[in-house]
């Protein structure tokens, strides 16, 4: 698989587990605590999936969603927002917001989220193949 992923959380424990999970399963991870660094690093690394958090510190997860899709060379990376906060109405409000792909409450199950990344890579190697 090899995929890149970029995780966006200021929780250190949310962050641990999802490196953990994510390196397991053979993905190239790369973690940040707060928005304006985890965008840059986006930048940087030009991930496939970012996984991030909706509040952060210095720009929230929707901010960082919407200047990741508006970036030239980042307008295809997914994104997967992610939230304790948010519910129901209000989080697919935000969600159609941010233009994020995904979606997962926390706390999150582990295969529930999985799932939401396999199905995220599923699509970028789609898009990679009609691109040819």
């Amino acid at each position: 698989m090899n995929n890149k992923i970029v995780v966006i959380d200021d929780d250190r424990v949310t962050v641990r587990l999802l490196e953990g999970i994510l390196t397991r399963s053979e993905f190239y991870v790369f973690s940040t605590r707060d928005g304006e660094s985890g965008y840059e690093l986006a930048i940087q690394e030009k991930p496939d999936i970012v996984i991030c958090d909706f509040l952060l510190p210095k720009i929230d997860g929707i901010e960082v969603c919407k200047r990741i899709k508006q970036h030239p060379e980042l307008s295809r990376t997914k994104v997967i927002l992610m939230t304790a906060v948010y519910k129901g109405a209000t989080a697919k409000d935000a969600l159609r917001e941010s233009m994020a792909d995904e979606f997962v409450e926390k706390p999150f199950e582990t295969s529930v989220l999985m799932k939401k990344v396999y199905k995220l890579c599923q699509e970028i190697a789609e898009d990679e193949e009609k691109q040819g």
